[in-house]
């Protein structure tokens, strides 16, 4: 199963770790609460790989998402690089920023075909 469980909150940011299993994968970055669209709320989401017009990609997709539409993972550095959607990293930079945002990205992508159960659990740690 794949899960994005929340480590910190800043006045910038909401992280995460990005798990298959128990592994690694990525480190995530979402608004923080009362920005933007805020994190995600917590809960089990079925998650589908297709194209998204805006990034000219296939990527992620969170689906069921209450009162959201187009939630993806996708790559980004700061909350000026979300509205809304999950961005991956592989380190953290600061108490509002990750990077190396890219080289995750296609480690994701490169795992998807072990996302056996196509759903996504976010929780808070």
């Amino acid at each position: 199963m794949m899960t994005l469980t929340r480590t910190m909150t800043t006045a910038l940011a909401t992280f995460g770790e990005l798990r298959l299993e128990r592994e690694l994968i990525a480190l995530t970055l979402e608004d923080p609460p009362g920005e933007g669209k805020g994190p995600i709320p917590t809960g089990t989401y079925r998650i589908v790989l297709n194209y998204s017009d805006r990034f000219q990609a296939l990527l992620p997709e969170l689906l069921g998402v209450s009162d959201r539409t187009g939630i993806r993972i996708h790559a980004g550095n700061t909350k000026a690089d979300t509205t809304g959607c999950i961005l991956v990293g592989r380190y953290r930079a600061g108490m509002g920023e990750i990077a190396d945002s890219r080289a995750a990205l296609k480690l994701v992508l490169t795992r998807w075909p072990e996302w056996h159960d196509d759903v996504i659990e976010v929780r808070t740690g």
